[in-house]
């Protein structure tokens, strides 16, 4: 029998990412879906024909007999939705940042101990096949030790939400989104970087600062430099280039692995070897193909309990990480990273 769930917030993200995949998946029904904007209704209707609308998330929760609930909110919002399904019994997935307040990551994080049920992030970055890639030959040793990762993003402007224009985006509002480019793509690198790097940092050190859109209330470019025990990561993201790219270099102590968008190409003392993939990482936003596979971590955790609060706590770092970046960017220097329960 399918797994039954709902959908909170019903975007672009979770029309055209999260959707796709639910229905790709034969072992989950979406039964029920809650968004503000009454005009969705309609987009619910046309792409899941079976499922109810609800204006109010109470309501849903209070009707709908469903075994999780899917979080696809702005931001700001998260943590109420979460504590709401947590307190109602449901397994929860919601979408990156998972939490803007430490308060509420402690909160979470006892309710899950309480209710005894799993929440997990949308870490869809992990599953790009050519970011899979790039792990596996990782983990194989093919350029042995890591000393160094770069990992760029440039986007030339910021993503606009559902029912906004560009003048009145909640991406761009501190209090809804948490920050700028930072939280929009720092979050994918961090627990991508720190799988690479097989640790977390240990030092970070972060520039926010606006090259093009001085108008708006969050940076749009953050540079960071994290300190690991034995090599560094430097990051950069920004809104404010002239086209959209991703590319990825690491190196380690027997050869390199560098990614431009749609390419790996990797060095060591057996040659040279480049794959190329049919899609870069800089094609789109949605990626319904990677969601499954977080489809499938979510499930994994929700039935084997071995397994949950293994994403909570590469959220929880995320989040952790997150925040000494901006402490270190306020204060102008390098900041230890504290645990994320002692910060």
């Amino acid at each position: 029998m399918p797994v039954k769930g709902a959908i909170i917030g019903f975007g672009h993200i979770a029309a055209n990412g999260h959707v796709p995949a639910y229905l790709a998946n034969p072992d989950i029904r979406i039964q029920a879906v809650c968004d503000s904007h009454p005009e969705r209704k309609e987009v619910n209707d046309r792409l899941l024909k079976d499922s109810r609308f609800y204006l109010s998330a109470d309501e849903l929760l209070e009707r709908e007999d469903v075994d999780f609930v899917d979080v696809s909110t702005p931001p700001s919002l998260h943590a109420p939705f979460i504590l709401k399904a947590l307190s109602a019994g449901r397994h929860v997935l919601c979408e990156k940042p998972l939490i803007l307040d430490s308060g509420d990551l402690l909160n979470i994080y006892r309710m899950m101990k309480q209710s005894g049920k799993t929440v997990v992030t949308v870490h869809n970055w992990r599953y790009s096949p050519i970011l899979q890639e790039v792990s596996q030959l990782l983990r194989q040793g093919t350029i042995g030790r890591i000393r160094r990762i770069e990992y760029l993003v440039t986007r030339t402007r910021p993503s606009v939400a559902v029912g906004e224009d560009a003048s009145c985006n909640w991406r761009l509002d501190p209090s809804v989104a948490g920050g700028g480019i930072l939280v929009d793509h720092g979050w994918h690198a961090f627990y991508l970087v720190n799988e690479w790097a097989g640790s977390s940092p240990r030092r970070v050190e972060c520039r926010l600062e606006n090259r093009k859109f001085q108008d708006i209330q969050v940076e749009d470019t953050a540079e960071v430099l994290f300190s690991y025990r034995d090599g560094e990561a430097r990051l950069f993201f920004t809104w404010a280039g002239k086209e959209r790219n991703n590319t990825v270099s690491i190196r380690g102590d027997r050869g390199r692995i560098d990614v431009m968008d749609d390419t790996i190409r990797m060095e060591n003392g057996t040659g040279t070897r480049e794959i190329t993939f049919s899609e870069g990482l800089s094609a789109g936003s949605h990626h319904p193909d990677w969601y499954g596979a977080v489809i499938r971590e979510f499930l994994a955790e929700m039935t084997d309990t071995r397994l949950s609060g293994r994403n909570f706590h590469e959220a929880a770092c995320c989040f952790n990480l997150l925040r000494h970046c901006m402490k270190s960017s306020s204060r102008g220097t390098e900041v230890e990273v504290r645990d994320w329960k002692d910060a």
